[in-house]
């Protein structure tokens, strides 16, 4: 079971720079009630599970483990690549996560469109307080993950692309990114709660990223491959990322 509290220490734990947690904390608590309204209309009217506090939080902390183990294997992120500094792309993947789905409060179709619309003047005030040396830069890397987080854009930066491969990844049971109906039995239904345990860990040379997904049925292979595969395929760590899947005393792996 997630908790804020619980994912906020993670997510300290892996920024590793006191004053970028302060300013995410700050603004976390500042704009929950988006973040829950968010979820009220995407749960109800929608038909979709958690978009909420949780899901933007744990997407955050995943993102920010997929950045940890990228840099264990010297991948430049595109902030480095423009020379910036590592801490720019920390800001980037945790905020973009922060906002990523609030455009839903519109409409779901088109919502990582309007999330960068509803996102654009709190990431203005925000990278003004963190980044004096070019602030149009790191605004524009930042609704620009946002922005390509959805499997029906193109990934452009290192950044979107650690993003888009972390909301894929919340699909444990209960918290399908898919719309299903819990009174009807059908492949979204079953694979929604045969996920067990989602986990990100160091891959090799070739596939840093190693996505650990154990299930209790064999069904779950549907939301990987209806979620994360399409989300992974979008993005620049496309063959980057190894799946290994646990199901039923079986373990498959692909790479996506």
């Amino acid at each position: 079971m997630y908790t804020v509290e619980g994912l906020l220490s993670e997510i300290r734990v892996l920024m590793e720079d006191e004053e970028l947690f302060r300013l995410f904390k700050e603004t976390f608590r500042r704009y929950r009630h988006y973040f829950e309204t968010t979820n009220s209309i995407v749960f109800n009217v929608y038909g979709f599970n958690d978009h909420g506090s949780i899901h933007v939080l744990l997407t955050a902390k995943r993102a920010l483990e997929i950045l940890r183990i990228l840099k264990r294997f010297g991948v430049k992120t595109t902030a480095e690549m423009l020379g910036k500094s590592l801490r720019w792309s920390k800001f980037i993947v945790a905020f973009a996560a922060l906002f990523h789905d609030v455009g839903n409060i519109i409409h779901r179709e088109n919502h990582y469109f309007f999330s960068v619309v509803l996102a654009e003047p709190i990431i203005e005030e925000l990278v003004r307080k963190f980044e004096n040396d070019n602030p149009l830069l790191l605004k524009a890397l930042t609704l620009n993950a946002i922005y390509t987080h959805d499997e029906s854009t193109d990934c452009t930066t290192m950044e979107g692309s650690i993003l888009t491969v972390a909301d894929g990844c919340d699909m444990e049971a209960g918290r399908s990114r898919l719309a299903y109906k819990p009174d009807k039995v059908d492949i979204h239904g079953v694979s929604a709660l045969a996920i067990e345990k989602v986990e990100i860990r160091e891959g090799d040379e070739k596939t840093p990223i190693l996505i650990e997904v154990r299930m209790n049925h064999l069904s779950g292979i549907f939301q990987v491959d209806e979620i994360l595969t399409k989300k992974a395929r979008r993005s620049l760590l496309r063959e980057k990322v190894r799946v290994r899947i646990i199901a039923e005393d079986e373990v498959l792996e692909k790479i996506i």
